[in-house]
C-alpha cells in the first residue's frame, strides 16, 4: 500500500535536474560579463537571456518543489514561488517582446509581471511572521521598521536623486519611483521578520533575506545606471538578479523556530541605536550637501520610530515591572508568594555577614479547615488576611521577608539571626496568631505550629532550610507544641532518604507488608478480653521496626495514608479470620483515617472485606475522631448508618479532646466512647479530673454508650475507673500491644479477674437506649 510519504519523494526526484538547470546562473553570468564572451550587438537569440530565463523558471520551480516536500505549513513557500514565477515570466517577455525591438518602450507588460513580484512577496513574509508570533510582539515590529528606513535613507541619500529626475513620461517616472519605494518597502517587512526571530532566524531565512537584498541592489544599480543612460542588457546587474533569484528559490524547508547564536541583548539595543545615528548624520550631511526630499522624509520616518520604539520600550519595562510585581507577590494577603521566597532568600544570605545564622520559620494553621467549613470561605480568606497582617507586625525588622507559600502556611526568613532570636521570633509570632480573630461577627481562634530552622548563613540553602523548617513544624503539631526548633533526632531521615523512605512504604503498603500490633481491651466486668486495638508499625530495613510518629510524614506527604488505612484494615481483618477459625473470636478495632471515611461506599467496601473472609460483623470495631464528625455531620449520619446497618460498631476516638458539639451524641450511630488518656493523668489526687470521668461516664450510660479508657497504667487507676463505672479498660496496666503470636500467649496465660462493684451510684440509663 503507498505511503503518504511516496508523493513527496517523486517531487523531491524532480529537484536534482532543476539544481543542475539553476547552475546556468553562473554561466549565464559569465556570458554576459565576460569581455570577448559577450555577444555582438544585433544579435537577437542572445545566450545570456536564454540562460537567464531558465535560471529564473528553475528558481520558481526549485522553490515549489521545496515547499511539497517540506512540512508544516507551506501556503507561504507557494506564495514565494508564485512570486518567482511571475516574475522569471516577466523576464521571458522582456527577452521575446521588449528586448528585441530598436525602440524599447518603458513601462511596457513586463513591467508588470515585475510589479506583481512584491506582494507576492510581502505576503509570503507576513505569513511567515504569523508563523513564528502571531502576536506580532510591537517592540520587534518596530525594530525591523526602524532599521529598515534608515537603510532606506541611506541607499536614497545616494541614489534617489538620479533615478528620480531622470526624463521620461509619467508612466516612466512612476515606473521608475514605484521600484524603490517596493523595494524600501520589502526591506522593511524583511527586517521585522528578522527581528521576530532575534535576529538568528533558521539557514533557510537567512537565504531568503540574502535573494531580497541582493535583488535590492539590482534594482536600486538597474534604475541609477537606466536614470543616467548607463545600463546595458545583458551586463552585471542581470547576473546579480539571477544570483539574488536562486537564492529565494532555496528558502522553503525551515523550522518556525529560531537557530544559531543568540544575539546578546545590547547588540539587540544597538540596531535601532544605530538607525537612529545614521538617520540623524542625514541631517548633518544635508546642511552641507543638500540632500533629496524623499532621503530626508525617510531619515525624519526614522527618527520619529526610533522615538516610537522608545516610549514603546518604556511602556513594555513599566508593565515588566508590574508584572514582576504581581508575579511575586500572593493576590489574598499582599504578602510575596513562594516565587518572592526562591528569589529573595538567596539575596538575604548572601548579605548577612561573615559568621552569622539565618532563620526559616515554617507556620501553619491548625484546624484551619473548619473555619472554611464553618463559616465559608470568604471567612477564610478573612482569617488569613488578619494573620498576614499579625506577620507583618511581629516580624518588621529589616532583613526579614514574610511570605504566604499557599494555603495556609506561611513563612518567615531572617538573616543574622540565631537560634535564641529565632526562637523568640517564634513565641511572639505564635502569641499573636493565637489572640482571637473577629470573622463575620464570629470570635475565632486560630491554633498555630510553627518549625523553626537556623543554619550558617554562608553555607546555608533554601531547601535545607525548608525541609528542616517542615520537619520540625511537624512535630509541632503532632505533639501539640505550638514552637519547636529543628534537630537530628526527631528527624527520622535526616540523610536524604525520604524519597527512597515513600517508595520503600509504597511497596510494603501494596504488598500489605505493614506490621501490626494488638493492644487488649479488657472487660471491668468480668475481667474478659473481647476485643483488641490493632496499631500499625513498619519495619524499615536499615532503621528496624518504626512507630506512627517516625513514618506518617512520610506517609501523608507521600499522599499514601488511604492505602494504608486500607492495608490496615485489610491485614486486620485477616487476622480476625484466623482468631475466629481457631476459635477465639476477638473483634479488632481499627482507626480510619479521615479521607476514608470521606468515601460513600465505604459501608459496601467493609461488607465485601468481611464476606470474602466469612466474619461476623461484630467482629470489627471502626475508631473515628471527632473531627471527622463535626466536618460533614450529614455524610458522617449516612456513612456511619451503613456501616451500624451492617453489624459493624463504631466507636469515637480520643473523646474530649476536641472542640465540638455534644450534639452529635445524640444524632449520630455510635457504640462507643474511647476517653483519652489525657483525662488519667492524676486521677487519684485530681478531684476535678475525676469528676470529669465520673460525669462522661455517666453522659454516656445516659445514651446507652459504652465508655473505654485507654492509657490506663497502674492499679490505682483502674480501681477508680472501675469504682465510677467504666466499662472496658486499655492500657499498659495489662499489656503493652503485641504481635499476634505473642498476645495469643498472653491470653492463654490472662485469668479474667472480674472487678468489683461499683461504689458510687450512676444514673440509670434511658429507656429504649442503643445496645
Amino acid at each position: 500500500m503507498p505511503t503518504t510519504t511516496e508523493p513527496r519523494s517523486a517531487l523531491a526526484r524532480w529537484q536534482l535536474p532543476l539544481h543542475a538547470l539553476l547552475l546556468l546562473a553562473p554561466l549565464a553570468f559569465v556570458v554576459s560579463t565576460v569581455p570577448g564572451v559577450r555577444p555582438q550587438e544585433g544579435y537577437v537569440p542572445l545566450l545570456d537571456g536564454v540562460l537567464n530565463n531558465l535560471a529564473y523558471e528553475s528558481a520558481a520551480a526549485i522553490c515549489f518543489l521545496r515547499t511539497a516536500v517540506s512540512p508544516g505549513p507551506r501556503r507561504a513557500g507557494y506564495l514565494l514561488a508564485t512570486g518567482l514565477a511571475v516574475y522569471g515570466s516577466g523576464n521571458v517577455y522582456w527577452s521575446l517582446f521588449v528586448r528585441p525591438l530598436a525602440d524599447q518602450p518603458y513601462p511596457s507588460g513586463a513591467d508588470l509581471c515585475f510589479a506583481l513580484f512584491y506582494p507576492a512577496v510581502f505576503v509570503a513574509l507576513i505569513m511567515l511572521a504569523r508563523r513564528r508570533d502571531g502576536r506580532h510582539a510591537g517592540s520587534l515590529w518596530l525594530d525591523g521598521v526602524v532599521g529598515a528606513l534608515a537603510v532606506g535613507a541611506v541607499a536614497a541619500a545616494a541614489v534617489i536623486g538620479p533615478i528620480v529626475s531622470g526624463p521620461g513620461s509619467w508612466a516612466a517616472v512612476a515606473t521608475t519611483s514605484a521600484y524603490p519605494a517596493l523595494d524600501l518597502v520589502l526591506l522593511l517587512v524583511l527586517a521585522a521578520v528578522l527581528s521576530l526571530f532575534g535576529w538568528r532566524p533558521p539557514r533557510g531565512l537567512w537565504l531568503l533575506a540574502a535573494g531580497l537584498v541582493v535583488f535590492v541592489v539590482a534594482d536600486m544599480a538597474y534604475l541609477f545606471a537606466t536614470a543616467t543612460g548607463t545600463y546595458v542588457s545583458g551586463g552585471i546587474t542581470d547576473g546579480v538578479w539571477v544570483t539574488g533569484v536562486v537564492l529565494m528559490g532555496f528558502t522553503p524547508g525551515w523550522p518556525p523556530a529560531p537557530t544559531g547564536p543568540r544575539l546578546p541583548g545590547w547588540a539587540l539595543v544597538c540596531l535601532p541605536v544605530l538607525a537612529t545615528v545614521a538617520a540623524l548624520a542625514l541631517f548633518v550631511v544635508d546642511h552641507g550637501h543638500p540632500l533629496h526630499a524623499v532621503a530626508i522624509a525617510l531619515a525624519a520616518a526614522t527618527v520619529l520610530t526610533a522615538t516610537a520604539r522608545l516610549l514603546f520600550t518604556f511602556r513594555e519595562v513599566t508593565r515588566l515591572a508590574e508584572h514582576r510585581e504581581l508575579a511575586l507577590t500572593d493576590d489574598l494577603t499582599g504578602l510575596g508568594n513562594r516565587r518572592a521566597l526562591y528569589r529573595g532568600t538567596p539575596q538575604l544570605l548572601a548579605a548577612a555577614g561573615p559568621g552569622e545564622d539565618a532563620a526559616l520559620l515554617l507556620l501553619d494553621l491548625d484546624g484551619f479547615k473548619e473555619v472554611n467549613d464553618s463559616l465559608g470561605h470568604q471567612a477564610g480568606d478573612c482569617l488569613l488576611r488578619d494573620v498576614a497582617r499579625r506577620l507583618r507586625e511581629v516580624a518588621a525588622d529589616p532583613g526579614t521577608v514574610v511570605v504566604r507559600l499557599g494555603g495556609d502556611e506561611f513563612a518567615i526568613v531572617r538573616a543574622g539571626a540565631g537560634t535564641a532570636e529565632a526562637e523568640a521570633l517564634a513565641e511572639r509570632a505564635h502569641a499573636a496568631l493565637r489572640e482571637p480573630y473577629a470573622v463575620q461577627g464570629v470570635q475565632v481562634r486560630a491554633r498555630t505550629s510553627i518549625g523553626v530552622s537556623v543554619l550558617p548563613a554562608a553555607s546555608a540553602e533554601l531547601a535545607t532550610l525548608l525541609r528542616q523548617a517542615d520537619v520540625a513544624m511537624y512535630h509541632a503539631k503532632t505533639h501539640h507544641l505550638g514552637t519547636f526548633t529543628y534537630c537530628e533526632e526527631v528527624d527520622q531521615f535526616a540523610s536524604g532518604e525520604r524519597l527512597e523512605t515513600a517508595e520503600l512504604l509504597r511497596a510494603d503498603i501494596a504488598a500489605r507488608r505493614l506490621v501490626l500490633h494488638y493492644q487488649p481491651k479488657v472487660d471491668v466486668a468480668s475481667g474478659a478480653v473481647d476485643s483488641v486495638e490493632a496499631l500499625v508499625r513498619w519495619r524499615h530495613p536499615r532503621h528496624g521496626l518504626l512507630y506512627p510518629d517516625a513514618f506518617l510524614p512520610a506517609v501523608e506527604s507521600a499522599g499514601l495514608m488511604e492505602e494504608l488505612t486500607r492495608a490496615v484494615l485489610e491485614q486486620a481483618l485477616d487476622q480476625a479470620a484466623v482468631w475466629w477459625r481457631a476459635g477465639r473470636p476477638l473483634a479488632v478495632a481499627v482507626n480510619l483515617s479521615a479521607s476514608s471515611l470521606g468515601d460513600e461506599l465505604l459501608p459496601d467496601r467493609v461488607s465485601a472485606l468481611l464476606t470474602a473472609r466469612q466474619l461476623p460483623a461484630r467482629l470489627l470495631e471502626i475508631e473515628i475522631t471527632e473531627d471527622f464528625l463535626m466536618a460533614d455531620r450529614v455524610r458522617a449520619q449516612r456513612i456511619l448508618d451503613g456501616l451500624r446497618g451492617r453489624g459493624v460498631r463504631v466507636a469515637v476516638d480520643d473523646y474530649g479532646t476536641g472542640y465540638s458539639s455534644l450534639a452529635y451524641l445524640r444524632e449520630l450511630p455510635i457504640d462507643d466512647l474511647k476517653l483519652d488518656k489525657s483525662f488519667l493523668t492524676d486521677l487519684v489526687h485530681d478531684s476535678r479530673a475525676l469528676a470529669i470521668v465520673q460525669s462522661t461516664i455517666m453522659l454516656a450510660h445516659s445514651l446507652g454508650l459504652r465508655l473505654v479508657a485507654e492509657g490506663v497504667e497502674d492499679e490505682v487507676t483502674r480501681q477508680e475507673l472501675a469504682a465510677a463505672g467504666c466499662d472496658v479498660l486499655q492500657g499498659w496496666l495489662y499489656s503493652k500491644a503485641l504481635p499476634a503470636d505473642e498476645l495469643d500467649a498472653w491470653l492463654a496465660a490472662h485469668a479474667p479477674a472480674p472487678a468489683a462493684a461499683p461504689a458510687r451510684p450512676l444514673t440509670a440509663p434511658l429507656t429504649g437506649a442503643r445496645s
